[in-house]
């Protein structure tokens, strides 16, 4: 894991390779797929490592979940490990160039904001929030803000931050009647 965690700081996540964990870390490639069967795997496990956490389960509650994903943006942005990994992270966001609207590599460091999105998309309207807005758009205006505010204060948010956060984004998504009301 340290090898992998390494090369994914000195090369990207798309020129990390088995080859060059298993050169680096001077274990058999058998061991390696062993314990990850696959590549994607084992850059999964490192990007965990470097966030401190794995993926948070997804309930089916739409609010809750929001709720869910802005505490695991708080909390990952808050690790020293990925503060000084970001830098790396941002440039192979920068060079993704996803057909799908959403890169792989944020899908391999946030795979749960892809699946955030599919329950928002169905679940909006029966939890009362705006159905015609992009989920991809909601997942980027939580994580977004989480991530601004850290790079704004130069601190990670309070959990009472991460939480005002997504009361202002439900406030937002919340479908009104012709009187505006909720």
């Amino acid at each position: 894991m340290e090898a992998t965690v390494g090369l994914l700081a000195e090369v990207g996540i798309d020129r990390t390779t088995v080859s060059a964990v298993v050169a680096r870390s001077g274990v058999a490639r058998a061991t390696v797929y062993r314990r990850w069967p696959t590549r994607e795997a084992l850059i999964e496990a490192a990007l965990s490592q470097v966030k401190g956490r794995p993926p948070f389960p997804l309930s089916g509650d739409l609010e809750k979940d929001l709720a869910a994903a802005g505490e695991q943006a708080r909390a990952v942005f808050a690790e020293p490990t990925f503060q000084a990994f970001l830098p790396i992270l941002v440039r192979d966001l920068l060079r993704d160039r996803s057909a799908q609207g959403v890169s792989d590599t944020y899908d391999s460091v946030a795979p749960n904001m892809r699946r955030l999105g599919e329950e928002y998309r169905q679940l909006a309207l029966s939890a009362g929030l705006r159905p015609e807005v992009d989920p991809i758009v909601v997942g980027d205006i939580l994580v977004g803000s989480v991530l601004m505010h850290l790079l704004s204060t130069g601190r990670p948010a309070a959990r009472a931050t991460a939480t005002k956060i997504v009361d202002v984004l439900l406030n937002g998504l919340r479908r009104r009647d012709k009187t505006g009301r909720a």
